[in-house]
């Protein structure tokens, strides 16, 4: 769900003067709110393991074997 700006005449408006945010969730319940994060971190989560398990790409691979190389003590770094 998109972020929605509440503006300063907004009830919901945070006390310190700044813009406040919103999931989109005020019509639900704390419990609701609560069980709607859960869900979105359990997403989340899912989503980048699954990124974190692809093999990282050939170029990865030759700048971390350059990186490893031992350099020349009369090199420029």
């Amino acid at each position: 769900m998109p972020k929605r700006p509440h503006g300063p005449d907004d009830p919901r408006h945070p006390q310190n003067g700044g813009i406040g945010w919103s999931i989109g969730s005020n019509g639900l319940t704390a419990a609701g709110q609560s069980d709607l994060l859960k869900h979105l971190g359990r997403h989340l989560q899912d989503t980048y393991q699954n990124i974190l398990r692809e093999p990282a790409p050939d170029r990865l691979h030759r700048l971390m074997k350059r990186l490893e190389e031992p350099r020349d003590s009369d090199e420029e770094p």
